[in-house]
């Protein structure tokens, strides 16, 4: 399937949107230049469309929209074969026939980029499952930060790998920035020290900052929601100390064209007392936490305890000795 799309990427300048087909369909559904610029631009019309012949086209018997909606996915599978398998066995999958969303749901085909992919997912979720933060509210603490850095996937793709994907924000941690590409290197995950480097590059004068994301490590696993009843809801699932998501980190950054790029990262960025200015915008009690500071704040709190104590028993100790001149 691959190999097939790579083709159809070949003859692009070919396979550009037919005018016949604009003639009609460009406005209502397809706006010329959002589709010349989407990542489908280049297969043209044909490249979903090859069933359609335009000696019999509008055919005498219209499918309803929904039934062509349906019936579009078998397009998408012939390139998005491991995504389809996984939507299919899916709860969105499973309930298609009975209105779950399907691929074009989600994704505006005629319209998606390679920098819209990824992004703003939770807004897509929340369209459908517009009373989901309140049903949250019922039972998950500090809902909506939860739902700001870890993905719906997250915890409703239980089967799936997750990871920490460290992102660039302005510095109110509010919207993500353009990274610097050119001083990362792929195949060389990033040490806390480089990271610090890299953050200090970025963003001079604090202006940048790193935010934290808990996703799942694939396109395709991302897909793969399970019925709502199957979802993660234990609190040390990432609140301990091992927990998995934390084992896999990446540092991913938006370049110029908007194109995400994900680098490696080492697990030990998370956790290193080098990184306590780096990863601020993403901390998890219990996963992940700093021995180093854990000891700081042990001695803290000694010192705390100590000082009081130290102080009552010195006035003791002078008290005897004052009394013990008084008896002479």
């Amino acid at each position: 399937m691959r190999v097939l799309a790579l083709l159809l990427l070949a003859v692009a300048p070919a396979a550009a949107a037919n005018p016949e087909c604009l003639a009609c369909h460009a406005g209502q559904h397809v706006k010329p230049e959002l589709f010349a610029a989407s990542v489908h631009g280049p297969l043209g019309c044909t490249g979903c469309h090859a069933s359609v012949d335009l000696k019999k086209h509008p055919p005498a018997s219209r499918k309803t929209g929904r039934e062509y909606t349906l019936a579009a996915v078998e397009a998408c599978k012939s390139c998005h074969q491991p995504i389809h398998e996984a939507y299919i066995a899916s709860a969105h999958g499973k309930a298609r026939e009975s209105g779950a969303p399907v691929c074009s749901d989600c994704h505006k085909p005629h319209e998606v980029t390679r920098a819209s992919v990824g992004t703003r997912l939770k807004e897509t979720c929340l369209a459908c499952h517009s009373g989901a933060v309140e049903a949250h509210d019922k039972w998950l603490p500090n809902t909506r930060r939860h739902l700001a850095v870890v993905a719906c996937a997250a915890c409703h793709a239980p089967a799936a790998k997750r990871k920490v994907d460290l992102r660039f924000y302005d510095a109110a941690g509010r919207n993500e920035v353009v990274g610097p590409h050119g001083e990362l290197q792929p195949g060389k995950p990033l040490d806390e020290k480089a990271l610090w480097a890299l953050l200090r590059s970025a963003g001079a004068g604090g202006k940048v900052r790193l935010v934290g994301r808990v996703e799942v490590t694939s396109a395709d696993q991302a897909h793969a929601m399970a019925d709502r009843g199957q979802a993660l809801k234990e609190c040390t699932t990432c609140h301990r100390k091992g927990a998995e998501a934390f084992q896999t980190v990446t540092l991913s950054v938006v370049g110029p064209d908007g194109r995400r790029v994900y680098y490696d990262a080492q697990k030990e960025v998370l956790s290193s007392p080098f990184s306590v200015d780096s990863v601020r915008g993403f901390y998890v009690v219990g996963g992940t936490r700093m021995g180093a500071l854990d000891l700081l704040l042990l001695v803290a709190l000694a010192a705390g305890i100590a000082a009081p104590l130290g102080h009552l028993l010195l006035r003791r100790l002078l008290r005897r000795k004052d009394h013990g001149k008084d008896l002479h």
